[in-house]
C-alpha cells in the first residue's frame, strides 16, 4: 500500500508521527474490525489529496518549461568578422552576437546598434515593445521586434535574466503555504495524541475494570478511525490547487501556496504595467492634420510609410487607414530613424512619420 510505504519511509527518516502514520494505522485498524468501506475511504481521500498536490506541482513545472522555451538553443556569434553558430552555454561575457528580427535573445546583452525595439512582455508583462538605445542593457528572452541587431554578451552562462527567474521560481516552490506548515506542526502532536488515546481506550477498561477485550479493541480502533484527519489532509492541497487553477484561467500566474495565502491579506493593489489593465493593442482614435492637409491624405501617407513595419503604432495606423481607404499609395525607400520614426518616398517626395 503506497500510504503504508510512505509512512515507513518517514519513520526511517526520523519522522514517526506524521499524518501518513496515523492514516496507515487507522486504515489497518478499520480492516481489523471489518470496516472495509471506511478503510477504503480513508485511503481514497488521502491519495486524492496527494494527487492534487502533484497536480499543483505539475502546473508549476509547466510554467517553468514555458519560460525555458523562451531561450534559443544556439546563438549567432561574430568573431573576426565571421558568423558562427554556438551553443548558448558557450557564450561568454564580451562575445558579440547577432539576433534576427522575430528572434529572442539567448543571453543578457548590451545593445551595439543605435536603436531597436524589443518585446519584453514574457519577462515584464509590458505589452508594448520597449525602445532601446545603443549601450542599453537588454534581458535574455526578449524578442527583437523589427530589425537585425548586434549585442555584446554581459551575462555569465547560467546567470541570465531567464536563469535568475527560474531560480526564484524554484525558491518559491520550496516555500510552503503557512497553513501547510501548520499542518506539519499539528501532526507532530496530534498523531501521537490520538494514537495514545486509542491505545488507552483499548487497554484501560479491560485491565482496570475487567471489560471484554473484543468490545474495547473495536471501540479503540473505531476512535482511531474517527480521529483520522482526512478533512485536514485533503482540504489544504485542494484549496491551494483550486486557487492556483482559478487564477491561471483568468491570466494570473501565482508561484505557489505561500504567495496565494498572502494574497488574502492584501487590501491595496498598484498596477504599473499598461498591458495589465488594457489589451495592449493601440488603436487610432483621432486624426488631427496640419492646416491645409486633409485627414484622408495625412492618414494615407502615414499608412503608406508604415506598411511592413512591426511597430504596434505602425500596425494601428495601417489598420485604421485600410478601413477608411482600402487603396493606399505605394511608398519606397522606407527606413527607420533611430529615436524619431520612419521615412520614405511617396511619388518621389520624401515623407517622414514619427512613431514616438
Amino acid at each position: 500500500m503506497p500510504l503504508l510505504s510512505q509512512a515507513i519511509k518517514l519513520i526511517r527518516s526520523g519522522t514517526p508521527f506524521a499524518i501518513e502514520m496515523l492514516m496507515s494505522v487507522a486504515a489497518l485498524g478499520a480492516l481489523l474490525i471489518g470496516a472495509t468501506s471506511e478503510a477504503t475511504m480513508v485511503i481514497l481521500l488521502f491519495m486524492l489529496g496527494e494527487r492534487l498536490e502533484a497536480y499543483a506541482a505539475q502546473r508549476a513545472r509547466r510554467g517553468v518549461s514555458a519560460l525555458m522555451a523562451l531561450m534559443p538553443e544556439t546563438a549567432t556569434v561574430i568573431r573576426a568578422g565571421q558568423r558562427t553558430q554556438a551553443s548558448i552555454a558557450a557564450l561568454q561575457p564580451g562575445d558579440v552576437i547577432e539576433v534576427a528580427p522575430g528572434s529572442r535573445l539567448p543571453a543578457d546583452g548590451e545593445l551595439l546598434v543605435p536603436h531597436a525595439s524589443f518585446d519584453e512582455s514574457a519577462l515584464t508583462g509590458e505589452s508594448l515593445p520597449v525602445e532601446r538605445e545603443q549601450g542599453d542593457k537588454v534581458s535574455a528572452g526578449s524578442l527583437s521586434v523589427d530589425r537585425l541587431i548586434q549585442l555584446r554578451v554581459i551575462s555569465e552562462p547560467g546567470n541570465s535574466a531567464i536563469d535568475r527567474i527560474l531560480h526564484l521560481i524554484e525558491e518559491a516552490e520550496s516555500h510552503r503555504a503557512p497553513i501547510e506548515r501548520f499542518l506539519d506542526r499539528f501532526s507532530r502532536y496530534y498523531t501521537p495524541a490520538i494514537m495514545l488515546l486509542a491505545a488507552a481506550t483499548i487497554v484501560v477498561p479491560p485491565l482496570l475494570f475487567g471489560a471484554p477485550w473484543q468490545e474495547w479493541v473495536y471501540r479503540g480502533l473505531t476512535l482511531l478511525l474517527i480521529g483520522c484527519p482526512c478533512a485536514l489532509v485533503i482540504s489544504t492541497p485542494a484549496a491551494i490547487t483550486s486557487g492556483l487553477a482559478a487564477a491561471a484561467r483568468r491570466g494570473a500566474l501565482i508561484k505557489g501556496g505561500a504567495a496565494l495565502e498572502i494574497l488574502g491579506t492584501i487590501n491595496t493593489i498598484v498596477f504599473d504595467k499598461t498591458g495589465t489593465l488594457t489589451q495592449g493593442k493601440p488603436q487610432v482614435t483621432d486624426v488631427i492634420p496640419a492646416q491645409g492637409v486633409s485627414k484622408a491624405a495625412l492618414l494615407a501617407r502615414a499608412a503608406a510609410i508604415e506598411t511592413g513595419s512591426h511597430h504596434p503604432l505602425a500596425k494601428a495606423i495601417v489598420q485604421h487607414a485600410r478601413t477608411v481607404a482600402p487603396m493606399l499609395p505605394v511608398a519606397t525607400a522606407q527606413r527607420a530613424l533611430a529615436g524619431v520614426g520612419v521615412e520614405g518616398l511617396i511619388a518621389g517626395k520624401n515623407q517622414r512619420q514619427s512613431t514616438r
